[in-house]
């Protein structure tokens, strides 16, 4: 279930809303106003731990790791 950046056209609030389907219909929470614009919306990547082995990368690497082998910064 995504959830969804809204901006409102009539008082200028931006929101979030968790929705079921993409095509619910959407209120804006400060003024009740139906005229809402999605927004783009940008994601995060979580990772178990903030170093990774290299060779959970393809070809047991990364551009970060000094000749392939070790623990990526990334």
């Amino acid at each position: 279930m995504p959830v969804y950046e809204y901006a409102c056209a009539r008082c200028g609030k931006d929101f979030e809303k968790l929705l079921w389907r993409s095509d619910d219909p959407v209120e804006c929470p400060e003024c009740g106003a139906p005229e809402v614009k999605r927004r783009l919306s940008s994601f995060s990547v979580a990772r178990k731990s903030p170093s990774a082995p290299c060779g959970e990368f393809p070809a047991g690497g990364c551009a970060s790791c000094p000749g392939g082998a070790g623990m990526c910064g990334l």
